[in-house]
């Protein structure tokens, strides 16, 4: 079972959707609505975020208005479900900084520091200090594990006899979301050669079973995927795999 859980972190991670929650495809940049979640396309998106690995094994994030004005930046323990621990700095929107203080372990911590727009002080907010818990998560698995959810994709998603026909190849990304219940969510094309593989794959996700969903100290949270479909002809024969 640890393996299980392991792999799919690691499929999780492809995907990292940093929502609101989960988070990154590090080195990318990644759009994202109005409540954090992907979007493919620049046009409908209000925010853009990126991500690079740090020197203590953390995800340094930063999330962007579409014009670039910097709106978040702070790091990241895990993700899926997201864990920030760390010094977090939110900003206005015309660049003032808005709040600044710390994350521990998911939850913000100690002196909070806050300015109006226009650069004034706040009141300090002050949070409670760290107790020292243990921060158990797991990540949503597919029942059987990721060999069953690569199995599955292989088994179930039906190869379009035009694509076929046309020799027409390539990879499709879907980023979707697995509830508090193992339900999918929030189901999106973020990448696609072809609309018609494009269908495809969706379909696939569709026919899912219910997943495990992930965990945080014994809570079911959400977390946010992306798999990547390949979708390529073996001698006669159309063949879909998991990418990486």
């Amino acid at each position: 079972m640890a393996q299980n859980h392991k792999r799919c972190l690691t499929a999780g991670v492809l995907l990292l959707g940093l929502t609101a929650g989960s988070m990154a495809q590090v080195g990318q940049k990644v759009y994202l609505d109005g409540n954090y979640s992907i979007v493919n396309s620049p046009e409908v998106a209000r925010y853009y975020r990126e991500a690079m690995h740090g020197e203590t094994g953390h995800l340094l994030v930063r999330i962007y208005h579409t014009d670039g004005t910097l709106k978040m930046e702070g790091s990241y323990l895990a993700t899926s479900p997201d864990v920030p621990d760390g010094f977090f700095t939110y900003y206005y929107r015309n660049g003032q900084v808005e709040s600044q203080g710390e994350y521990v372990k998911g939850r913000k911590a100690r002196t909070w520091k806050r300015w109006t727009w226009d650069g004034a002080t706040k009141p300090d907010r002050i949070y409670p200090e760290p107790q020292n818990e243990t921060v158990v998560s797991y990540p949503a698995q597919f029942p059987g594990g990721y060999e069953a959810l690569m199995q599955f994709v292989e088994s179930k998603t039906v190869y379009p006899q035009q694509a076929l026909a046309k020799h027409v190849t390539g990879i499709v990304k879907i980023s979707f979301r697995i509830d508090e219940g193992g339900l999918v969510r929030d189901v999106e094309v973020v990448e696609r050669h072809a609309s018609i593989l494009a269908e495809a794959a969706l379909e696939c996700i569709w026919k899912m079973p219910l997943w495990e969903p992930a965990t945080r100290n014994g809570k079911e949270t959400g977390a946010q995927f992306i798999i990547p479909f390949v979708f390529s002809i073996e001698g006669d024969q159309g063949v879909v795999r998991i990418g990486n």
